[in-house]
């Protein structure tokens, strides 16, 4: 499977164009790797989207759910570094998914990713409503399909008020072998996810880069 663990932390947001040189170097050198270095983190994945305005998204995976919940992490949130809180009181529209890997199919990792932020009508159970939307595998240009169940309580940002709607949002991300076979293929699976809730949301992302717990651990 593409996709270690069953645990997964995806954030996203949009940085002001006067910090986002700044704001790269600190993901890419400080924070990503500070992430993953906490006990139970497998890996991390940075992405920019290819439409304006510009968005940037992180995958982490971790061996389960519980790790997302655990003391380590919570030391970690209450303990942000001088450069962390710079930039995390900075962002724009940020989203924050804390959530449980319930599906996952596919055994390559592509260049591009198209995520699909989903908001369940009735049962947030994604599977078997969303079943249908495998076949998309068949089609060229996919390499494989991850379906995320958020948890609404954990997944609220850092810094977001009582207004804030969509913890209990659901996600489908889908790794592409370019971003031009993305594109046809989220259009495709736009109808189908209907049946499941309201599709907030769909974005394609192509790759920046990625850490392992495993390299830090050798360094």
């Amino acid at each position: 499977m593409v996709f270690s663990g069953k645990g997964i932390l995806i954030s996203s947001m949009e940085v002001a164009p006067d910090e986002e040189a700044d704001f790269n170097e600190w993901f890419d050198r400080e924070h990503l790797a500070e992430r993953v270095a906490i006990p139970g983190f497998l890996e991390a994945r940075r992405y920019v989207s290819t439409g304006a305005p510009t968005r940037y998204l992180q995958v982490y995976n971790t061996t389960d759910f519980d790790v997302l919940d655990g003391a380590p992490y919570r030391v970690a949130l209450a303990n942000q570094t001088v450069w962390s809180n710079h930039h995390i009181f900075r962002f724009i529209a940020p989203t924050r998914v804390v959530g449980r890997l319930v599906h996952s199919v596919g055994v390559a990792r592509g260049v591009a990713v198209a995520l699909m932020r989903l908001r369940p009508s009735g049962d947030p159970a994604m599977m078997p409503l969303l079943a249908s939307v495998l076949d998309v595998l068949d089609h060229p240009g996919t390499a494989s399909i991850h379906f995320v169940e958020a948890d609404a309580e954990l997944s609220r940002p850092v810094t977001a008020d009582s207004s804030y709607l969509g913890g209990e949002d659901s996600y489908v991300l889908l790794e592409c072998t370019s971003e031009a076979a993305a594109e046809p293929i989220v259009a495709q699976l736009e109808i189908p996810v209907q049946k499941y809730g309201e599709l907030i949301d769909a974005r394609i992302f192509r790759y920046r880069m990625d850490i392992r717990a495993s390299a830090l651990a050798v360094r």
